[in-house]
């Protein structure tokens, strides 16, 4: 039985791993320009009037609040769980994750863009670009934030269960900030919950 080496391994020594980049200030701005981009496409699309104000900073208020709501409670949990990365490296890992997710998002604005000029599919291509960068944002977190538990030592049991709890949350406090921000951008009085 032959063994075969990974570029990735599950359990590589930390020396054996690729160096991680710090955020750049200038990254940073341009992945939230991304997602402002992205729901600004969509409301050039939509009818006139405040509906089309209010859906620009859409895509920037759920990516932001999903990663505020989430982020600490992954970081303390952590730490109380006396897990082996550094707290700055698991909040530099969100951070490498909101910019991939903004780029996405700048990317995926172009064909928002182009249904919200040719077509009446502005906001269901709007939703599923939200999804995407969702999808991607969380995919890379995970990376990253494995990547930073692998650097600070061996991976502990409770790792992959405390970063499967967290996706969860992230994604439930999403869909739920998601229905709220929806309904300020249609103008329902009081929002859904109410």
């Amino acid at each position: 039985m032959h063994a075969t080496t990974s570029p990735f391994p599950l359990h590589a020594p930390p020396d054996a791993l690729p160096p991680t980049t710090a955020v750049r200030g200038r990254d940073l701005s341009l992945a939230l320009l991304g997602l402002l981009a992205l729901g600004g496409a969509a409301a050039l699309g939509s009818p006139a009037g405040p509906a089309a104000v209010r859906l620009a900073p859409s895509v920037l208020l759920v990516d932001l609040a999903a990663l505020a709501l989430t982020a600490p409670a992954l970081i303390a949990v952590h730490q109380f769980l006396r897990l082996s990365a550094k707290p700055e490296d698991l909040a530099a890992g969100l951070g490498r994750a909101l910019v991939h997710g903004g780029r996405v998002a700048a990317g995926l604005s172009v064909i928002v863009l182009f249904f919200s000029a040719t077509t009446d599919l502005a906001i269901p291509m709007l939703l599923a670009s939200l999804v995407g960068v969702g999808v991607f944002t969380t995919a890379t977190a995970c990376v990253e934030l494995s990547r930073a538990e692998r650097k600070g030592g061996p991976v502990v049991g409770y790792f992959p269960l405390l970063l499967l709890g967290w996706v969860a949350l992230s994604w439930i406090i999403a869909l739920r900030v998601g229905v709220d921000v929806g309904a300020w951008v249609i103008g329902f009085e009081g929002g859904v919950w109410s």
